[in-house]
């Protein structure tokens, strides 16, 4: 290090002759400048080799942390979010983006708990609903590809479909009245055999099952309609929905420890969170089920890391054209035209005015988040594999990274209440 900066002192001292007195005075400022910069890498080392303890953090080894705060603000923000997360007995990995850049990214807990294996950034986690994004774009590859059109109806493309009327539009915004497969695979499927998306379509033909509601009448959050569009996805690509999702959308970004957990064609994975419920002091480990053969409503295991580059190549449109992505992210409607809080494959919100495309995920011990706030270009990433709720944590982490923002609101919020009651004083109208 000093070494470093003896060079970069000399080099300064010599170009002085050529540019004067200033920048042999600025040399100063840009030495103070190295030692604080490289300060912090060697904390940053500090905190990595900390990471490496039983149930401890890790830093991020493929993504850049870049210094979107600095000082006693980054401070405040990386021990907030740390002691939030470390009172709530968080088990998982977390990255938090603004602006464009991470500034989060650890890991506290186990990925196995009988082995005492640690978390760490490529642990790949169950996404479980969080994969719908993924169905919903591969469905959207296969429309801009003019394979389809989505108003187009599903029996167009599958003709065994039981139900003429149902479009691919919704299966996409949950507004089919498709009713629940999993559901009718624990009472009407005996084979040992394990059950494919296939095979849950035989079910739904035999069985007759009629729609909660007509088509697009309201929405009704289906599982059912997303284990379609992975069949829609075969059918029409003729490839297997993992192959397709792995080839089209995975290995273009560089999600490289991302795939689709087929388990009809298992692959061994060795560093994979497993799935868990709190049973008394002791974690037990919740296996694959039957319901676990049918996928596009869940099945892709993804890391914090991949999930940042799935983000990024949204918000890039590296897949989609700019303006089929953003219909993606538009409030579906209903035959009454009134909207629905859901696109085509996301869930839609706003927070503090600003616009919020995002999916929870749950299942078999795994509880996700992949929240993105597009207006500011801001993201939150949590993974558990321990069967707790995250979505009240991640509410509690959009305020501290908003910390300023919500600051801001409640002090106009505030002063527009004193305005009021100090005009209803002047006008003779204070309710005593």
């Amino acid at each position: 290090m000093f070494s470093l900066l003896r060079f970069v002192g000399m080099l300064l001292k010599k170009l002085n002759s050529f540019f004067g007195r200033a920048l042999y005075c600025g040399r100063y400022y840009l030495l103070a400048f190295l030692f604080f910069l490289l300060g912090s890498l060697s904390l940053n080392d500090k905190k990595s080799v900390e990471g490496q303890d039983v149930g401890g953090y890790s830093a991020m080894q493929e993504i850049e942390v870049v210094p979107v705060f600095f000082g006693e603000e980054a401070r405040y923000f990386d021990d907030r979010i740390t002691k939030l997360l470390e009172d709530r007995g968080f088990n998982g990995n977390v990255l938090i983006a603004r602006h464009g850049a991470v500034f989060y990214n650890r890991s506290f807990g186990y990925g196995d708990f009988g082995s005492s294996e640690a978390l760490n950034d490529s642990t790949a986690f169950q996404v479980a609903s969080i994969g719908k994004t993924f169905t919903a774009t591969a469905v959207l590859l296969l429309h801009h590809r003019g394979y389809f059109e989505l108003d187009d109806p599903v029996v167009n493309y599958i003709p065994e479909f039981p139900y003429p009327n149902m479009t691919i539009r919704h299966l996409l915004t949950h507004t089919s009245g498709l009713q629940n497969y999993m559901w009718l695979i624990e009472n009407r499927w005996h084979s040992t055999r394990l059950p494919n998306n296939e095979d849950m379509l035989r079910l739904f033909v035999r069985h007759k099952l009629p729609v909660n509601f007509q088509p697009g009448h309201r929405f009704d959050y289906s599982n059912t309609g997303y284990a379609f569009l992975a069949l829609l996805i075969e059918r029409v690509s003729r490839k297997s929905f993992a192959e397709f999702i792995e080839k089209e959308i995975f290995e273009p970004i560089g999600m490289q420890h991302s795939f689709v957990n087929d388990l009809h064609d298992p692959r061994q994975v060795e560093n994979v969170a497993h799935g868990y419920r709190r049973f008394r002091n002791s974690y037990i480990r919740i296996p694959n089920n039957y319901i676990d053969g049918v996928l596009g409503d869940k099945g892709i295991y993804s890391t914090a890391i991949d999930l940042y580059k799935w983000d990024r190549a949204l918000y890039n449109n590296t897949l989609l054209p700019e303006s089929l992505q953003r219909e993606a992210f538009e409030y579906a409607r209903l035959n009454n035209n009134r909207t629905v809080n859901y696109g085509l494959g996301w869930r839609l919100q706003t927070f503090l005015d600003k616009k919020v495309v995002h999916h929870p995920g749950r299942w078999n011990g795994y509880r996700t988040s992949f929240k993105r706030f597009i207006d500011d270009h801001t993201t939150i990433i949590v993974l558990s594999n321990t069967n707790r709720d995250v979505l009240r944590l991640v509410d509690e982490l959009q305020l501290i990274v908003f910390r300023d923002e919500v600051k801001r609101m409640t002090a106009e919020n505030d002063a527009l209440t004193e305005e009021y009651h100090d005009s209803e004083i002047l006008s003779g109208g204070f309710v005593r």
